[in-house]
């Protein structure tokens, strides 16, 4: 695949990325994870170590695919400023 080709499928994947994070949906399901896990690690006994350990790391992967949603949406918006920008043809 040539670079305008990538510079393409990173904008259309971009584009996706955005309208996911857009999503009023999602938006609501993230949240009330993030809610329902935060609840569950702060309402553990002192001896529920497994449990809380579960808890932190539910809490670390919805932030990862947060960030990572957010990272192709960064990049898709790059390579759409590059394919629009003749200079950078």
């Amino acid at each position: 695949m040539d670079d305008e080709g990538k510079r393409r499928e990173e904008a259309h994947k971009g584009s996706q990325a955005e309208q996911i994070l857009s999503n009023p949906v999602f938006d609501e399901a993230f949240d009330m994870l993030l809610t329902t896990y935060t609840n569950a690690l702060l309402n553990t006994e002192p001896d529920m170590i497994d449990e809380r350990e579960r808890c932190y790391f539910a809490i670390q992967i919805l932030r990862q695919v947060r960030g990572e949603l957010e990272n192709v949406m960064a990049t898709g918006m790059m390579a759409s400023q590059t394919l629009s920008d003749p200079r950078l043809h």
